[in-house]
């Protein structure tokens, strides 16, 4: 390879519109993708919650806890440090997957070294077993670091909706049949290695062949501060992520980290599901305008709004319906798992806003002061985690909860210092999703005191999913905040015109009335907040 610098798809983009639109359409694979994964997820996490028990369920998650350690040891930030360069050479293409070779080369043999330890000092050594697997899984993961920091740089996100969901499936068919042959908690890992290996051929194809060895120091240079910084931030998010469940398996048990486990994971696949594009398409446009404050100020304000809107209401869902939906789900003796669930949504929501917070921050190129701030939250969480064994894994998801609370209070500040925006620019757009949260957990909670003694309850849990799917298509109909109203209707028109002008007829009319004002020219709807970056979450 040369070093001439790389063209961009994104740079043939004309105009400032087009932005918009690319992020939109964007966003729309993502959650294309994100549908396909549920349709997947779903049915195999149900499956494979009855051929599994959960003490299987955490020994595996005792011992992947390590292999997503690993993945961030290797990567780091460097698939960052890609996206932000605003001019990216081929040297800098070879420069990270070199560094990022090394890095993965000296992770595997220290998860071989350190299988026994891990065992040990979880009392079982199966889970010291595991590690050889989770060791190859995550090597794999680590050659797929370049190619999918390409696409996200160049917004390809069709490509890397196909590759995200072929890997969900892949992996998916994997852990069930190995399951059913059987394999016990060897097949959750032996599934993930299916679908890691897919990802990475697959990837392979549609962003090209980019494994050479060639290290050059300029490149490095011009990465060096962003991406140490980027490393020591997604090391301590992934410590963030799983130190709860390393400290609950440690002092309360496997069993217990099988209950506390499966309610994490639940919520967590909801928060991927919600945040699936959003945070890496808002990273890189925010990076194309952050020396424009009062266009950057729109766009974050749009992006708020659009990552609550989605998300506020779902967690309420989820948490309100959990007790009905872990037992039709998972089984009975899966009810443990339910509290803990409930709690955690809160946290999972708290996270969204931080998250976007620091990618605002991140465009701007603040990553060493978020590296101390998560710094502190590991040690709430540890600290907490702790303190609360008494109460047992409820206790522990209280403990994630008040953590959640102190980061983002921190991640706040520091994107106001870092932007210049205000807490009115975080709060403001957040009322529309609250409203809709608060009402729909009146009604599913309604819902349940009535027919609690009279059906069962999968017949409860299913009146409590319509009617939640019901309120939701009024409230976007009908929504009573206008800029909330003209983002679904730019959202929708953008893949439907016609249902967009036909559901909100009264935008049209304005936008209509507005164009024939001016003569033709497309003039912004009133509340319009920046239509040419609705970045969705």
């Amino acid at each position: 390879m040369s070093s001439h610098t790389r063209p961009s798809p994104v740079q043939k983009l004309r105009g400032h519109r087009t932005y918009g639109r690319v992020a939109r359409a964007s966003v729309r694979w993502a959650y294309a993708r994100s549908v396909v994964n549920f349709l997947v997820t779903i049915p195999t996490a149900m499956v494979l919650a009855r051929l599994l028990t959960p003490e299987e369920f955490g020994i595996a998650a005792a011992a992947t806890f390590f292999g997503h350690l690993a993945g961030r040891l290797s990567s780091g930030g460097m698939g960052s440090g890609l996206t932000r360069l605003k001019e990216l050479r081929d040297d800098h293409i070879t420069t990270v997957f070199t560094m990022n070779a090394g890095a993965t080369a000296v992770v595997i043999v220290a998860l071989l070294v350190s299988a026994p330890f891990i065992g040990a000092f979880y009392r079982d050594p199966r889970v010291g077993w595991l590690i050889p697997l989770v060791a190859v899984n995550f090597a794999l993961g680590a050659l797929c670091v370049v190619q999918q920091a390409l696409l996200h740089r160049d917004l390809r996100y069709r490509e890397i909706a196909t590759i995200g969901s072929i890997d969900m499936t892949a992996a998916a068919l994997g852990a069930v049949t190995f399951a059913a042959l059987g394999f016990s908690y060897w097949s959750l890992v032996l599934g993930e290695i299916c679908g890691a290996f897919v990802k990475f051929v697959y990837g392979v194809k549609v962003a090209g062949w980019h494994l050479k060895i060639r290290f050059v120091p300029a490149a490095a240079r011009e990465l060096g501060s962003f991406v140490a910084g980027s490393y020591a931030k997604r090391l301590l998010e992934d410590l963030t992520r799983n130190v709860d469940n390393l400290i609950v398996g440690r002092v309360l048990g496997l069993t217990a980290l099988g209950f506390y486990d499966k309610g994490f994971s639940v919520v967590n696949k909801l928060y991927l599901r919600m945040m699936v594009g959003g945070p890496s398409v808002s990273f890189r446009i925010f990076s194309i305008i952050q020396d424009e404050p009062e266009r950057f100020r729109r766009a974050y304000h749009k992006v708020i709004m659009t990552a609550t809107l989605l998300s506020y209401p779902a967690f309420a869902a989820l948490g309100t319906m959990a007790p009905h939906l872990v037992v039709v789900a998972f089984g009975e003796r899966w009810r443990p798992a339910v509290v803990p669930l409930q709690i955690l949504c809160i946290s999972f929501s708290l996270k969204i806003l931080s998250q976007y917070a620091f990618v605002a921050s991140q465009a701007r190129g603040w990553i060493w002061p978020h590296v101390w701030r998560q710094a502190v939250q590991v040690l709430c969480i540890v600290g907490g985690v702790y303190l609360a064994m008494p109460w047992g894994i409820n206790g522990a998801a209280l403990a994630v909860v008040g953590a959640a609370i102190v980061m983002f209070f921190l991640t706040q500040g520091m994107m106001r210092r870092a932007t210049g925006l205000g807490w009115s620019d975080v709060l403001r757009p957040q009322i529309p999703a609250v409203s809709s949260a608060t009402a729909l957990i009146v009604i599913i909670w309604g819902i349940d005191g009535l027919l609690a003694e009279r059906l069962a309850t999968l017949l409860i849990l299913a009146a409590q999913a319509a009617a939640a799917g019901l309120f939701m298509l009024a409230f976007a109909w009908w929504c009573p905040f206008s800029e909330a109203r003209l983002l679904l209707h730019d959202a929708v028109s953008d893949m439907s015109p016609h249902l967009a002008a036909w559901v909100w007829s009264d935008i049209a009319a304005q936008q209509k009335a507005q164009k024939d004002r001016h003569h033709g020219r497309p003039a912004a709807a009133p509340g319009d907040i920046d239509a040419e970056t609705n970045l969705a979450s």
